[in-house]
């Protein structure tokens, strides 16, 4: 079947403006991410330069050969931009304009007239920038996002093509003198060009929404006031750590923490002070404990932590730790009226048929201790399986003072 290369440019042309049309309407649907209205302006150039490309004979070659290819060159700068605002960098506007002013400036020499010359230079310019463009997608590959890879892997193919036309414009006799409508290297150029417009097209689509669908899960895990995760988040990964148990046969530790005389704070100074000291804590608490470690606000002014540790003395060490830190932390914005401190309860779960809300009912009785006890002091209530595996001793009645000297004397009670 012979197919009309004049048929297939002017498809490419019309397909390729309308999926531009399409990401400049998504972009404009969402205007949280940017980056699909430049690629749907780039898609647009490059239909305005595949257009007066295919109208090669009807006017002036000024035209359809100079301003034509840097149009082209243009629509694939704006793709390279596009994919910088996909990933939130800068844009420079001389770096976007760089490639089409040196093509119309390289078209101004004598020596630059032969058609040979002019399809290499092309060529390597659009592969250039093809590679930019995948190169920044490759920089932001820490986002969780399937369409990344494919878009990645699309954009060098496509390179690799047009850096293929260099040698092929060079030695291969039927390549050459192949700027025409006729040739075959602008033929095969134009059904690659229609094949990769449609993939990326659908891939940046894709990636548009996939980021969309991340941020509306980030957001339903992370409490926007602390910036750290919420009840939802800690419920779903504690489970999960619980569930992990007898694969790694290591105790979780349950903490619980509550910031002392927080509706005083509240309503003597303000609840913009009582959002500060709530950040404040988040901040310490975070610091202390690792980025790593599950750690989620899961109420007005409480808090709560779970993970892996050796024995019921680490995880005491940690809270109070966390306790201590945060005192330092609150001394610098505390005052006579205003002297921030928290209340921790420590359990440890060994049993993984536990759930997540025994071993809090747990902790919760060793914080409401902590808090008749006097505040800012760290107490610690053994569960059912940990009661088991211990002797009858005692849960440590350590106020603040003693804390970090004599971590070890202690006084248990165990869960019923």
């Amino acid at each position: 079947m012979h197919l009309d290369v004049q048929t297939l440019s002017v498809v490419t042309v019309f397909i390729t403006a309308l999926l531009g049309a399409l990401l400049v309407f998504a972009g404009l649907q969402n205007r949280s991410i940017r980056a699909p209205m430049w690629w749907g302006a780039a898609y647009i150039v490059n239909a305005a330069g595949l257009g007066l490309l295919t109208s090669q004979g009807a006017a002036p070659a000024v035209v359809t050969n100079d301003i034509a290819n840097a149009l082209v060159l243009l629509g694939y700068s704006l793709t390279w931009s596009g994919t910088r605002v996909f990933d939130g960098r800068k844009v420079y506007p001389p770096l976007l304009l760089l490639a089409p002013v040196i093509w119309l400036l390289l078209c101004r020499l004598p020596a630059f007239a032969s058609p040979d010359l002019r399809v290499v230079v092309v060529s390597t310019m659009l592969a250039f920038l093809a590679l930019r463009a995948a190169e920044e997608l490759w920089r932001g590959r820490d986002e969780p996002l399937m369409s990344r890879w494919p878009s990645v892997i699309v954009l060098l193919a496509y390179a690799a093509v047009l850096l293929a036309r260099v040698p092929a414009t060079l030695l291969s006799p039927s390549f050459a003198d192949d700027s025409l409508m006729s040739g075959l290297s602008f033929a095969l150029l134009a059904f690659g060009t229609l094949l990769f417009t449609v993939v990326m097209a659908f891939l940046q689509l894709n990636m548009t929404k996939e980021r969309t669908e991340l941020r509306h899960k980030i957001n339903s895990l992370i409490d926007p006031l602390s910036g750290v995760a919420n009840r939802r988040a800690f419920l779903d990964r504690a489970a999960s750590l619980i569930a992990r148990q007898d694969e790694d046969q290591e105790p979780l530790a349950v903490l619980l923490f509550d910031l002392d005389h927080f509706k005083q704070i509240n309503d003597r100074l303000g609840h913009a002070v009582g959002d500060t000291v709530l950040q404040a804590f988040a901040g310490s608490a975070t610091q202390t404990l690792g980025a790593d470690v599950l750690f989620a606000r899961i109420g007005g002014e409480e808090f709560a932590s779970c993970f892996q540790v050796g024995d019921i003395d680490e995880a005491y060490a940690i809270a109070d730790r966390v306790r201590r830190n945060f005192a330092t932390a609150a001394a610098h914005f505390a005052n006579e009226r205003l002297t921030p401190s928290v209340s921790a309860g420590v359990t440890l779960g060994r049993d993984p048929r536990a759930t997540v809300a025994d071993l809090l009912s747990v902790v919760d009785r060793a914080l409401y201790r902590a808090k008749e006890l006097g505040r800012n002091r760290v107490e610690i209530e053994a569960s059912a399986a940990e009661a088991s595996l211990a002797a009858p001793s005692i849960v440590p009645i350590i106020g603040p003072d003693r804390a970090a000297t004599a971590p070890h004397d202690r006084r248990w009670r165990f869960a019923s």
